[in-house]
């Protein structure tokens, strides 16, 4: 298991909408490190410089 801690740039392979394909992605983590400890899942938010296409929580 890799160790991500809060802040740490990764790189995530997003699923597309239509669940058809898959691309890498920056990903923020926001998840805290006691979060991390109780659990196998890491919070983050995506990263993009497309300010025109919201995306499902902006």
């Amino acid at each position: 298991m890799t160790s991500v801690s809060r802040g740490d740039l990764v790189l995530v392979k997003f699923v597309f909408a239509d669940e058809k394909g898959v691309k890498q992605r920056p990903g923020l983590i926001v998840s805290t490190g006691r979060y991390h400890q109780s659990r196998r899942e890491t919070i983050l938010v995506a990263v993009t410089s497309n300010l025109g296409r919201l995306l499902a929580g902006d």
